[in-house]
C-alpha cells in the first residue's frame, strides 16, 4: 500500500499511465453518473424490480447505499482528512451495496454463463476494496478502486445506451454492454491481468456447471435472454417462424400448390421482405393455419406442425421437450382452426401490435394502448396466464409475477379488466410504453 499523501488530488501523478488511465475513467465515471441518474428518474422502473416489495426495496437502497458511496469517494478525495468520508464509503458498500447487488444478481437478463459468474466476481471485488479502505482509509488506492468497482452497472447502461442508438448487437446488446463495461473497468482496478482473471473465472465456473447441472439447465444458461423472450428464449425462434406465415399472406396461397418442402423454404425466404401485416390476432392466425394446412383439409396434425417448424428452423429436441404443441393438440390428434386460433392468440401474444399516428398524451390514453395490445383476443379481459408470461418474460421469477398476479387480481376472476389494469397495474403499462416500442409493437407512423 502507498504512503498516505494527503489530501489525495493534489498528488495524482499525471505522468504515471496507469495511474492517469484509472483517474480519466473516474472523471468520467462521474459525469456519466449525472446521465445514468437522470435516465432513472425520468424512466418507469423495469417491472421485475418493482412488482415484488422485497426487490423494490433492495432497489432502493441499492441506488441510494450507491449514490452516497460515490458522494463519500469524491469527498474523501477533496479531503484533508479523508479518513471519515473513507469510513462512510466502506460502510456503505459493505452493508448495503454489494449485498443488494448479490441479491440482483441472480435474475440478470443477457447470457447468464458469462454474467452471472463474472458480476458475482465484480461484486466481490467492490466489496474487497471498500473492506480494505476500511482498513486503510487514508489510501488512495483502495479509495480510487472503491469509487472505480461501484460504476459497473453505470457503465454498462451508457453502452447499452450507444448500441441501442447505433443498433450494434441487436440479438446481444445487454450481454455485449455488460462485457463491454466489465473489459473498462476491472483492468482500471487490477491491471493488465484483470480481465484473464475475470474470463478463468467464468470458464471455471461454467466448466463445473455444465458438469453438475442438467441439459435444460445448461441450454438456458448459454443462451441470451433478452428481456421480451427471458422465460423462454427458443420461444423467439418459433415465434418467428409462426409470423413468417402470417406476414406473408400474400403468398401463401400460390405457395400451397408446390411441394411442402419448397413451400416452407419460400414462405421463411419472404418474411424478410414482408411488408403485409394482418389487421387482428385471429387473423394472423387463420394465415398461419392455412400455410400450415398443406393438405386442405381444414385441419392441422400434430405432423404437419411439427414439419412447418422443423422446416423453419426450430430443433426436434425443441419440438420434444419445449414448446407447447400439447396445448393445442391435448389428447386430439388434430387441431381445428378454431383451436389453433385460441391456441395463438393465448400463447403468442407478442405476435399483436398496433401502428398509431402519434402516441397517446395522457396516462389513460397508454395504459389503454398497452392493453388493447395485451388483449390479443379482443375480450375485454386480459388473462392472468397470459399476464404471467409477459412479466416473466420481462426477467421476473415465476414465482414473482404468479404472486403478484394474485395479489391484483380482487375478485379471483383469473381476469383483468381496462380499470383494474389502469389503476392497479402502473408499474406494467408505463414499462411496457417504451418497451413495446423497441419491440415493434408499437408503430407510430410517420
Amino acid at each position: 500500500m502507498e504512503t498516505a499523501q494527503l489530501p489525495h488530488f493534489k498528488h495524482v501523478n499525471w505522468d504515471d499511465p496507469e495511474q492517469a488511465y484509472r483517474m480519466y475513467i473516474a472523471y468520467i465515471s462521474l459525469f456519466f453518473d449525472i446521465a445514468v441518474l437522470a435516465y432513472h428518474f425520468s424512466t418507469p422502473y423495469h417491472p421485475k424490480f418493482y412488482v415484488k416489495t422485497t426487490r423494490r426495496r433492495m432497489l432502493r437502497l441499492h441506488i441510494v447505499s450507491g449514490c452516497l458511496e460515490i458522494m463519500a469517494c469524491i469527498a474523501g478525495f477533496y479531503a484533508e482528512d479523508p479518513t471519515m468520508y473513507s469510513y462512510a464509503a466502506a460502510i456503505l458498500s459493505v452493508i448495503s451495496h454489494v449485498p443488494s447487488t448479490f441479491y440482483q444478481i441472480p435474475t440478470v437478463l443477457g447470457i447468464k454463463a458469462f454474467l452471472v459468474p463474472s458480476l458475482f466476481m465484480v461484486t466481490a471485488l467492490h466489496g474487497y476494496y471498500a473492506f480494505n479502505l476500511a482498513l486503510n482509509p487514508t489510501s488512495f488506492y483502495y479509495l480510487l478502486s472503491t469509487y472505480l468497482t461501484v460504476h459497473i452497472y453505470a457503465w454498462s447502461r451508457v453502452f447499452f445506451a450507444l448500441y441501442y442508438r447505433f443498433k450494434l448487437f441487436e440479438n446481444h446488446r445487454f450481454s455485449a454492454s455488460m462485457l463491454t463495461s466489465g473489459l473498462l473497468l476491472v483492468p482500471s482496478v487490477m491491471g493488465l491481468y484483470g480481465n484473464m482473471m475475470l474470463v478463468c473465472g467464468v470458464l471455471l465456473t461454467d466448466i463445473v456447471l455444465r458438469m453438475t447441472t442438467s441439459s435444460d439447465f445448461w441450454a438456458s444458461w448459454t443462451t441470451e435472454h433478452p428481456r421480451e423472450f427471458a422465460s423462454a428464449p427458443e420461444k423467439k425462434v418459433v415465434l418467428e417462424a409462426l409470423i413468417a406465415a402470417a406476414e406473408v399472406a400474400n403468398v401463401v396461397d400460390s405457395l400451397s400448390i408446390q411441394d411442402t418442402k419448397t413451400r416452407y423454404a419460400q414462405i421463411c425466404s419472404k418474411v424478410m421482405s414482408a411488408n403485409v401485416r394482418n389487421a387482428t390476432p385471429r387473423s394472423k392466425a387463420e394465415t398461419v393455419f392455412r400455410a400450415i394446412d398443406v393438405d386442405k383439409n381444414n385441419e392441422l396434425s400434430l405432423q404437419e406442425v411439427r414439419d412447418f417448424l422443423l422446416a423453419c428452423g426450430i430443433s426436434s429436441q425443441a419440438l420434444e421437450s419445449r414448446l407447447m404443441l400439447e396445448s393445442l393438440f391435448g389428447d386430439r390428434k388434430v387441431a381445428t382452426l378454431d383451436d389453433f386460433c385460441s391456441w395463438f392468440t393465448k400463447y403468442w401474444i407478442h405476435s399483436n401490435s398496433v401502428s398509431v399516428h402519434r402516441m397517446p398524451s395522457t396516462p389513460r390514453g397508454q395504459a389503454k394502448l398497452v392493453f388493447d395490445i395485451l388483449d390479443s383476443d379482443g375480450s375485454g379481459y386480459l388473462d392472468v396466464q397470459e399476464l404471467e408470461h409477459l412479466l416473466i418474460s420481462w426477467g421476473l421469477p415465476a414465482n414473482e409475477a404468479a404472486s403478484y398476479l394474485v395479489e391484483h387480481d380482487k375478485d379471483s376472476s383469473n381476469g383483468i379488466d381496462f380499470q383494474e389494469f389502469y389503476g392497479q397495474m402502473s408499474t406494467i403499462w408505463r414499462f411496457a410504453i417504451q418497451s413495446f416500442i423497441d419491440e415493434g409493437k408499437i408503430i407510430v407512423e410517420n
